[in-house]
């Protein structure tokens, strides 16, 4: 071996136990925290249970002046849903047999008497009450427009047969457009609030 080859390979072996001894230095050092202004700046303020829950309570005077103001159109609006549902129903029972007819009847006087409790009852409404109410609208909505679901479980609930069937397919199309032609023409929040205008005296907010 040279002088000039062992001077080299020399230098390369100081010069990797250098990086070396750097590396395992390096690696036992504690590393240094993030600016403190750096974590502020994405940091969100605390936000308390308390303050949340206050952020999500209902303004119930205001929603009842709403509903004060919209009461008209309302009660426009629920007269009309009543009219197309009555008509749908009178046909529909045209096409039933006499039992099938019966337990059809049966049916819409225990909804009857379900909603005329509700309406009836003293107690008051929670916010959670209060907003299902203003949900149920829309639930509505689907079971007016829809044919296919409604019909499955009308076959189902009073064993329809194919003639029945037909004819009341025809009669859920038919009430589908009526009912889209009055959402069309009706503001969105007269829809919201229909539920929940019959039930005022459930809304009010608690004497003080």
């Amino acid at each position: 071996m040279t002088q000039r080859v062992f001077v080299a390979l020399l230098t390369v072996a100081v010069f990797v136990a250098g990086y070396g001894a750097r590396g395992l230095a390096e690696r036992g050092r504690p590393v240094p925290p993030p600016p403190a202004t750096l974590t502020q700046e994405y940091a969100r303020p605390a936000t308390s249970a308390a303050d949340a829950k206050a952020k999500q309570k209902l303004d119930r005077a205001k929603l009842l002046a709403e509903i004060e103001k919209l009461r008209p159109q309302i009660v426009a609006y629920t007269a009309q849903v009543a009219e197309i549902d009555a008509g749908f129903e009178r046909e529909f029972a045209a096409l039933l047999t006499p039992e099938q007819r019966e337990k059809f009847a049966l049916a819409k006087k225990k909804m009857a008497e379900r909603i005329e409790k509700k309406k009836n009852d003293p107690s008051l409404l929670s916010d959670e009450d209060i907003n299902r109410e203003r949900d149920r609208p829309l639930t509505d909505i689907y079971r007016q427009v829809t044919v296919t679901p409604p019909l499955e479980w009308m076959t189902k609930e009073y064993t329809l047969d194919a003639v029945q069937q037909t004819k009341t397919r025809a009669l859920l199309s038919l009430r589908r457009n009526q009912f889209i032609a009055l959402l069309d023409s009706t503001a969105h929040p007269t829809i919201r609030l229909s539920r929940l205008a019959p039930l005022v005296q459930r809304v009010a907010a608690p004497a003080k």
